[in-house]
């Protein structure tokens, strides 16, 4: 009778073990409709992606055509917190059934909304360290994995300057949000395909702060090559030297070819 307590004690130890697995990665919203109307409403997108990458949990931005495992990971939601003072945001962690798994509120002690909500969101995340477990998962679940490191495109230190207007009381200069023209995005982050003359177009990388370059910075110029959708492209590294490749652009994708010693890099690119 002792060995099958011991029996029945070890299966129920590895059920318990095999039901609370870790949602496989978090899911950052571009619109948060409670913050602003725009696409990263004063940054909270990448200001989130920013942690996130920070304490290596896995994540990817929503897109419509999510994978089949959406049910497998959370989903970021941001309240705002009435205070006359200070930014202050709730940070939840919803499942696919819309249930808080996870939240926490965080302050921001800058007054302007941009920097002000990236202070909130990092103290909101100081002591999320890992992405909570799953309840709910069948005993089949995997063990959730890292996200393997992005592959991120290499960006010019010379950004555009962002636009701003003078505030009401002329003291302080005030940010107009970035209006982006045709936005392509690959989970990571995102560039604006803007039309210039003779056919060119600039491509803007919008978060490039996140990879360590400023926000809005200008990465590359495609030139019509006479051949339908395909451009020849101008690439700047960070020495400020040109990388020329190669660029297939339709209305639902955006495919950069460079050449990467004696091999080829291929970023492709979404539309979103």
């Amino acid at each position: 009778m002792k060995k099958y307590f011991i029996l029945a004690g070890m299966l129920i130890a590895n059920l318990l073990a095999f039901s609370q697995q870790p949602y496989k990665y978090i899911i950052i919203p571009v619109q948060f409709p409670e913050i602003g109307e725009d696409l990263n409403p004063y940054g909270v997108s990448t200001a989130l992606q920013k942690v996130f990458n920070e304490k290596s949990l896995a994540h990817a931005f929503h897109a419509p055509d999510m994978e089949e495992d959406y049910c497998d990971a959370l989903t970021v939601n941001l309240v705002p917190v009435k205070n006359m003072f200070k930014n202050k945001l709730k940070v939840e962690l919803k499942d696919c059934r819309n249930q808080v798994i996870w939240s926490r509120e965080g302050t921001g002690n800058s007054k302007d909304f941009r920097k002000g909500y990236a202070e909130a969101i990092s103290d909101a995340l100081s002591e999320l360290n890992d992405i909570p477990v799953d309840p709910n998962a069948s005993p089949t679940a995997t063990p959730a994995v890292q996200e393997a490191p992005a592959e991120k495109p290499v960006v010019a230190q010379q950004g555009l300057a962002r636009p701003v207007a003078t505030s009401s009381s002329g003291n302080q200069p005030e940010e107009v949000l970035y209006k982006p023209n045709k936005l392509f995005y690959n989970y990571t982050y995102f560039i604006d395909l803007v039309d210039a003359e003779n056919g060119k177009k600039k491509l803007i990388i919008l978060n490039g702060e996140l990879l360590g370059y400023d926000n809005l910075a200008l990465i590359g110029t495609l030139t019509p090559s006479g051949l339908g959708d395909v451009f020849t492209l101008e690439w700047r590294n960070p020495g400020g030297e040109t990388v020329r490749g190669v660029a297939n652009l339709t209305a639902e994708e955006l495919k950069i070819s460079l050449p990467e010693g004696e091999t080829l890099k291929v970023i492709t690119l979404q539309k979103y």
